[in-house]
């Protein structure tokens, strides 16, 4: 029989928030199973080696079809962005475009 899962609320800040549901949306996922991803990879102890993004390297096969032929400086540019509010991303859209 399938185990029940356990129901947690969480209070989150805003902007944590945003990142959850931007980091949901790029794997194509629920917020939900991001964050249990998220949580699974940090105790799972799978990576010894620490990144800024936390990116979970569940998915390092996707991300590597994302970045083809990215530059070192146009990932971390990406990564920057990522962790930008939607309206701060807006604005740099609007002042890009």
């Amino acid at each position: 029989m399938k185990e029940q899962p356990y129901k947690y609320m969480v209070r989150l800040p805003a902007h944590m928030r945003d990142l959850i549901a931007e980091s949901a949306r790029h794997y194509r996922r629920s917020m939900n199973s991001d964050i249990v991803a998220r949580l699974h990879e940090s105790f799972s102890g799978l990576s010894d080696t620490p990144r800024d993004d936390f990116t979970p390297s569940l998915h390092a096969k996707f991300e590597s079809l994302f970045r083809t032929g990215l530059t070192t400086q146009e990932e971390q540019l990406i990564r920057s962005y990522r962790r930008l509010s939607s309206v701060k991303r807006d604005a740099l859209q609007s002042l890009l475009g």
